[in-house]
């Protein structure tokens, strides 16, 4: 690499900091003079840089993004990993439309990335595994997600209509139609991912209440409503918020079960989108447990490894028995079959010559 080229690499990678540098400082950095420094920020904005450069005491140079495409980045080790990890998320991802994309810039990263680097994150594909859940989730449209992002920005209502599940869950102020839809306009706030669904934090003028909406329920209207002044958020903390006010709820199945052991020992066993956790006693605690199908729910109960009585479903129980009476035969002590003959059954047989 020639001195220059790399003097050039050294200034980009200053300049990417978000922060306006002086001349001085850059050439400082840079151990050469300010006519050195000016000469080559002229030679960046001939190949595309959007450099925007201020006189005086308080002026100096900083990267702008009014460029007309993107430039090119520089990332360090650490850097190109994590974004490899987001974009190969993206590859499984519950926003639709995005993995083509994110598959492309994979690649693209791959093939400029020193050796060492790609082998990190080539290891990516080969040692991490995207698994199902037992319930599809919804996968919103990227453009859905940027619009619902930009009103929250501009500080613009959103005009939508919210397709309605019929759950009677819907603000006192909507207009519904036959077609179970409801016509909204709402100040937008936060978008807020929860248990692998986008909900629309929003504030609703008719209602004069907070809402929280399913973002794959929204389909916004144009133009978009006036501006607003944008009013105090309900809560410091937002998601909490949201995981309160959610329409729909946070399992299909949820049942209450008294565990005999502390609630420090259960919350160790217990993964927070399993369940939670309030102590009753020293030695016992009460679990809110759920999930998409009672199986999961039992399954999560016994590995607990300790007595539990559930509390309130006749549905749990009778899951928790079949369960238990299927694991009991499988322990019974029975010839163990023989699986060369079984698999010699299941075998095709070969046409006769």
């Amino acid at each position: 690499m020639s001195q220059t080229a790399a003097r050039l690499l050294g200034l980009l990678s200053l300049l990417m900091v978000p922060r306006t540098w002086s001349g001085n400082e850059l050439a400082d950095r840079l151990e050469v003079s300010p006519r050195t420094v000016r000469n080559d920020i002229g030679r960046l904005r001939d190949i595309g840089y959007s450099i925007d450069g201020t006189r005086g005491t308080e002026g100096g140079y900083r990267l702008s993004s009014n460029g007309v495409g993107i430039p090119p980045l520089m990332f360090d080790a650490d850097e190109a990993v994590a974004v490899a990890v987001g974009l190969h998320s993206g590859l499984s991802c519950i926003i639709g439309g995005m993995e083509e994309t994110s598959a492309l810039a994979l690649a693209k990263l791959e093939t400029i990335l020193p050796a060492a680097v790609r082998a990190r994150v080539q290891s990516l594909a080969h040692f991490t595994v995207p698994v199902a859940g037992n319930q599809p989730m919804p996968i919103v449209d990227p453009n859905l997600i940027v619009t619902l992002i930009d009103h929250c920005r501009r500080h613009e209502r959103l005009r939508f209509t919210y397709l309605d599940t019929g759950e009677s869950l819907l603000p006192e102020s909507a207009s519904s139609s036959p077609a179970h839809e409801v016509h909204l306009e709402v100040e937008a706030y936060r978008l807020v991912n929860r248990q692998h669904r986008w909900h629309l934090l929003a504030f609703d003028p008719k209602s004069e209440a907070w809402q929280v909406f399913s973002a794959e329920r929204i389909v916004p209207k144009t133009p978009s409503g006036r501006s607003f002044t944008p009013r105090p958020l309900p809560a410091d903390d937002i998601g909490d918020f949201v995981e309160r006010h959610a329409t729909e709820p946070r399992w299909r199945h949820s049942a209450q079960v008294v565990v005999d052991a502390p609630a420090p020992t259960v919350m160790k066993r217990l993964a927070s989108a399993e369940g939670t956790v309030e102590a009753l006693e020293d030695d016992r605690c009460l679990v809110t447990v759920g999930g998409q199908s009672l199986a999961t729910m039992a399954l999560t109960l016994a590995r607990l490894d300790t007595d539990f009585t559930v509390v309130d479903s006749p549905e749990l129980r009778d899951t928790l028995d079949r369960i238990s009476r299927l694991l009991g035969r499988a322990a019974e002590d029975h010839a163990v079959p023989d699986l060369a003959t079984a698999r010699s059954k299941n075998a095709p047989r070969r046409a006769a010559k």
